[in-house]
């Protein structure tokens, strides 16, 4: 439809549901928080990037890796990646946007096929599914 010179495109039949873009990190201690946050989030239609702070040791990063490399669903749909160069993290700080930065690049870098994204530590919980 024209209308006063525009082109105006009709809206979409029914609501769509939204994709997903999360940032989940944590430091020191947080890695069976961080799995547990990404385990109770986690829907196929969605984008993850998970990360533990130059905080963390590296004992705990690499496991962190592991875990997500051997997931059966994350290998299966490929929508987990992890930020394996640790960054520092001051929180309430330029370093935590920076951080939140890098993730949102390697999400786009990715893929584009989300519309919204939340950033988490591992200390969140979702109270409800996605699904409702």
């Amino acid at each position: 439809m024209i209308w006063f010179g525009y082109t105006i495109s009709t809206p979409p039949a029914g609501p769509t549901i939204p994709r997903f873009a999360y940032l989940v990190s944590g430091s020191k201690g947080d890695l069976d928080k961080l799995w547990r946050t990404l385990h109770a989030l986690y829907h196929p239609r969605n984008q993850y990037v998970v990360h533990l702070d130059l905080e963390s040791p590296a004992e705990e990063r690499l496991e962190l890796a592991s875990r997500v490399e051997k997931e059966p669903i994350f290998i299966e749909v490929g929508n987990v990646y992890m930020i394996t160069k640790a960054n520092m993290v001051t929180y309430r700080g330029p370093t935590m946007v920076a951080n939140t930065l890098h993730a949102c690049a390697i999400l786009l870098k990715r893929s584009k096929d989300w519309d919204w994204f939340i950033n988490l530590s591992a200390s969140d919980y979702p109270l409800v599914t996605q699904d409702g």
